[in-house]
């Protein structure tokens, strides 16, 4: 079995790291995110539902209730605010068989949903 590799991207974005971040905040709480951590530069927030994916069981729950973490780190840049997103399985569900796929997916997705807020 194998783990579910962590989804990490980088981008430049032309906004100040003010407007970046308020942008993200606002995306998080539409995405239901739990706030773990909030300072100027870093963000920390998990997703999904880990007693509710134990409740119904793995594998009938839908993508967004898997749990999942984000970790979003903004810089100033020259051209406007360099952008680190890292989302990684926290409870290791990814090693269970069949079930690496729905679990790749829905990071994905999900990392997608977040930077889609400052595009």
């Amino acid at each position: 079995m194998s783990a579910i590799q962590p989804v990490h991207q980088e981008l430049t974005v032309g906004k100040d790291v003010p407007t970046v971040r308020a942008a993200l905040l606002d995306r998080i709480k539409m995405l239901d995110g739990q706030l773990i951590r909030s300072e100027s530069n870093i963000l920390i927030c998990d997703f999904g539902s880990l007693l509710q994916s134990r409740l119904v069981g793995e594998f009938w729950v839908s993508k967004a209730t898997l749990p999942k973490q984000a970790v979003i780190q903004m810089q100033s840049a020259n051209s406007g605010t360099r952008l680190v997103l890292d989302i990684k399985d926290i409870h290791k569900f990814g090693f269970k068989w069949g079930f690496e796929k729905k679990y790749a997916e829905a990071l994905l997705e999900l990392s997608e949903y977040i930077l889609s807020a400052i595009k």
